[in-house]
């Protein structure tokens, strides 16, 4: 087993399922979701950069991934306290609730190059499983095979500046769709204004240790195990003897993390394995803390509700030996919507300062940021 759970296991029905509670952790909310601003908020990412934190995540009016999905964003110089969102990338199409078909942007991290930070956004159309005729005209139009009820066309890009300006936004392939009627249409990767950034984005997101969790065009982060179970919004750490941990959400329900290794660089994978890591499940993240530690932030819990939310510690990364719950008690879901559930889920985290700072989304409504002291990871 290439990682494993040395960590007491979680007990439901127990305060944050038996694990302690950290100290020291402050919280700070991005977004609170309205009606007017839209009740469905995922998929939350932050970078920190030159002094400056950035975070963006995915928004809709009713539904997750529902067509006319937008991605939102805001800029902080402490962590606490936040600009008012705005739109960094806004709907390529109609609003629409969950099930119509539409093109759907999903919010999918940072990326900097030669000082520049570049906010990116995953780009995928729905069609209807029970429309064959539709699914074969988007197959014939993209040329390729549709998977898990989706259509990747590809990403867009574009540039965020700490005072909250952007640049133009382009694409980062060379063949993007005609947009839908009365949509922007935005420059492809081949356009001489953007083809340099576009060549470095796409190099960058192609190392393994900034795997994107998602990648709906070509599906090449998405992985059969072992046992023949589809692992799905992947993490990628590197263990202190060099080799690479990739750790994958089991889609077909065993409510265990797997894993996979790799010895050179990503080239290769071995095939992954199911771990004894529980997982509600949901999408984790890892990392290395200053002193070589590697962390794991997700939802190392029993049952389906996604509470607590837990990091988990390893000095080896494969012994995860200590594990704490960063945040526990999440709300009743106030506005009803696809695929909603209650929980603090979905993070992205980030070393910046003394302090680990973790976004996620709450009830897959708000958006909101804690902030772990590194004092506070001693526990291990």
């Amino acid at each position: 087993m290439p990682v494993r759970w040395n960590v007491p296991w979680p007990q439901k029905g127990k305060p944050a399922q038996g694990y302690p509670v950290l100290e020291g952790v402050a919280h700070a909310e991005l977004f609170h979701a309205t009606p007017d601003d839209g009740v469905y908020c995922h998929h939350p990412h932050v970078l920190h950069h030159e002094g400056t934190f950035f975070a963006a995540w995915s928004n809709h009016r009713w539904d997750e991934d529902g067509p006319g999905q937008r991605v939102l964003f805001a800029v902080s110089k402490d962590g606490r306290r936040w600009s008012r969102f705005r739109e960094c990338f806004p709907p390529v199409g109609e609003v629409k609730r969950w099930g119509e078909t539409g093109r759907v942007l999903t919010a999918n991290g940072f990326v900097v190059v030669e000082g520049t930070v570049y906010a990116i956004a995953e780009v995928h159309e729905f069609f209807s499983r029970s429309d064959g005729s539709l699914q074969a005209r988007l197959e014939e139009r993209a040329g390729r095979k549709t998977r898990y009820g989706r259509l990747g066309w590809g990403r867009l890009a574009r540039a965020l500046k700490a005072d909250g300006s952007l640049g133009p936004i382009f694409w980062l392939v060379d063949d993007p769709p005609e947009p839908h009627e009365g949509a922007p249409a935005f420059p492809s990767a081949a356009d001489p204004r953007f083809a340099e950034a576009t060549r470095e984005i796409s190099r960058i997101k192609a190392q393994p240790l900034r795997m994107s969790a998602w990648d709906f065009r070509t599906h090449t982060n998405w992985t059969t195990a072992a046992d023949g179970h589809v692992l799905c919004e992947p993490t990628v750490f590197r263990r202190p003897d060099g080799a690479l941990v990739k750790l994958g959400r089991d889609k077909q329900g065993s409510r265990r993390i797997y894993a996979a290794l790799s010895r050179d660089e990503g080239k290769t994978w071995d095939a992954a394995v199911r771990t004894n890591i529980p997982d509600s499940p949901s999408k984790a993240v890892s990392g290395t803390l200053p002193d070589g530690r590697i962390y794991l932030v997700g939802n190392q819990v029993i049952g389906g509700r996604r509470d607590p939310l837990v990091i988990a510690l390893s000095r080896d990364g494969v012994s995860f030996d200590w594990a704490g719950a960063i945040r526990t008690g999440a709300p009743k879901i106030r506005h009803p919507g696809r695929a909603k559930g209650e929980g603090f889920q979905y993070p992205s985290a980030v070393v910046a300062g003394d302090a680990l700072w973790v976004i996620y989304s709450i009830g897959k409504e708000d958006v909101a940021m804690s902030r772990i002291p590194l004092a506070s990871l001693n526990g291990e």
